[in-house]
Parts: structure tokens; C-alpha cells; sequence
């Protein structure tokens, strides 16, 4: 299937990630063709758990979203020449003030326009997002992104998990010819450390994630996917990811990890911005 995103549309929902969602959620209205530098795009989308990593938790998704912003003007070297600079999405609220040269940035909380499901905002930044940046994290008491992966299918609990839902959509979209997303760059974030910073990511927990799919979460997948123009065969293989699978096939690829707050911040900065002028030459 071709899976272009120049051409989709998201009509607004009447419920944040409802399933009365899904079947108005995408509408061609152009005709689709490849990924583009000269439309609308994100150079970085930022994923998160809003209890862990964004405003109610840590802050951390907001201080990596605004540190690749910042090093896209202040760095020489980081700069994103004219040609790569895209057009902001429609669909996205735009910052105040807004500075074209500036990386495009989606953080779900930025950019949710008033009155906008969360479902229909994600996806529209999803397709046209050309990194994608999941904050992973496994906190005490098994919360954080990961970490609050690790309950389903303990005693039969599902749930359509937010954060799962966006990692299966990313690995799903990535590999679909013409997709914006040509890099994921997980951040991995071990629980908070007494004196500050953070501690060592317990990978070791990794082991607890269910060798099972969360049927909730991937049939909310596959319908979205579905609406995107995936075909049946790869909707059925959606469908039988396990929780597992889908988080290992993440921490595949090369990501960040440091204790220091700044540390982590600083290198996410540079290596988004240096893999989004790697892809602009692809």
C-alpha cells in the first residue's frame, strides 16, 4: 500500500480515541504520493506518558522538545538549511511566536488544537513526523511508560494503552513506502535518583512485559492503520504483536541514556537534529 501523509486529513472526534473515531478518523483529500521537505511536516515527534514525563510528572518531554528547538537556531552546525524547513501542519496549533526556521516539534500538549480529539491530533503529527522520539521509561511501583506496560495481561487486565498505541503505529507507518518517519530514537529514563537525575534503566524487567498482544490496544491499531490504506495482511500481523515484541522492537534501535538531566536533554537535541539533516539527504 502506498501509505503516503501528504493527503490525509483527520476529522475531528467527538471523543478522545474513541472507536466511534475511527471510521471518519482519515479522508484522502489530495492525491497521495511520497513524503515531501516542502510540505507540511514535524521534524520530531515526541511520545510520552503525561503522568511520568509531561506536566503532571517530570517535565521531561517538554524540556527535550524545547532543547531541539533551541539547538536548531543556536548551533551553526545543527541548523536545518531552507529546503528542509517544511510547512507547519494545519492541523497542529502553531507556537507563539513562530520562527519558520525553527525544528517543527510535536509534543501532544503543544500542539492539540482546542476542541481537538487526542487521537485525531497524534495521528495527523504521526504521518508527517520525520523522527520519532519515545521517552521510555520504567519508574518505582512499575510506573512510566514502560513500566505501567508491564500490568497488561496480569489477570486478564487490557486496556488501550496510549503509549503502546503510538509505538505500534510508528513501527507500523516507518516501514511503508513514502512514510515521513525514517528514524526512531528512543530515550530510555531509569526511575528518579535520590539526589537528582536518574538512576540505571532496570532492563532487567523488561522480562515481565506480556509475550501476549493486548487486544485492545492493537485492534485500535489495526483500525487506524486500516484508514491509513495498510493492507489485510499486515493489519492481521498487528493484531498478534505482543506487548513485548513491540517495546523490543523499539530498544532496537540506537537511543539515548544518561543519568544527568542535562545530559540527557543536550544529547537528545543533537542527535534528533543530526539524524533529521541525515534523512533530508536520503
Amino acid at each position: 500500500a502506498d501509505i503516503s501523509m501528504r493527503g490525509a486529513v483527520l476529522a475531528p472526534g467527538s471523543h478522545p480515541g474513541g472507536p466511534e473515531d475511527i471510521g471518519v478518523i482519515v479522508r484522502w483529500v489530495l492525491p497521495r504520493g511520497t513524503f515531501t521537505m516542502r510540505g507540511e511536516l514535524m521534524h520530531a515527534f515526541v511520545s510520552y506518558r503525561g503522568a511520568t514525563e509531561g506536566p503532571a510528572g517530570n517535565g521531561l518531554a517538554e524540556k527535550v522538545a524545547a532543547k531541539i528547538r533551541s539547538m536548531s537556531t543556536d548551533s551553526k552546525q545543527l541548523q536545518i538549511p531552507r529546503h528542509g524547513w517544511g510547512i507547519w501542519p494545519k492541523s497542529a496549533k502553531r507556537p507563539v511566536p513562530f520562527r519558520p526556521e525553527e525544528a517543527k516539534v510535536y509534543l501532544g500538549k503543544d500542539c492539540l488544537q482546542d476542541g481537538q480529539s487526542w487521537l485525531a491530533g497524534f495521528v495527523q503529527g504521526l504521518v508527517v513526523s520525520m523522527t520519532f522520539v519515545p521517552l521510555l521509561s520504567w519508574e518505582e511501583g512499575d510506573e512510566g511508560s514502560l513500566g505501567e506496560l508491564s500490568r497488561i495481561g496480569v489477570d486478564g487486565f487490557d486496556r488501550v494503552d496510549n503509549v503502546l498505541l503510538e509505538l505500534i503505529l510508528c513501527n507500523a507507518l516507518r516501514e511503508e513506502p513514502g512514510a515521513a518517519c525514517q528514524a526512531v530514537l528512543p530515550v530510555i529514563v531509569g526511575p528518579a535518583a535520590p539526589g537528582g537525575g536518574f538512576g540505571p534503566f532496570p532492563f532487567h524487567k523488561l522480562a515481565r512485559l506480556s509475550e501476549a498482544p493486548s487486544r485492545a490496544t492493537n485492534a485500535r491499531a489495526a483500525a487506524i492503520l486500516r484508514q491509513l490504506g495498510l493492507g489485510e495482511e499486515k493489519l492481521q500481523a498487528v493484531l498478534l504483536l505482543s506487548v513485548k515484541q513491540v517495546v523490543d522492537s523499539v530498544l532496537r534501535n540506537q537511543g539515548v541514556q544518561a543519568s544527568a538531566w542535562e545530559t540527557i536533554v543536550s544529547e537528545c537535541g543533537a542527535r534528533v537534529l543530526t539524524t533529521v539533516l541525515r534523512d533530508m539527504r536520503r
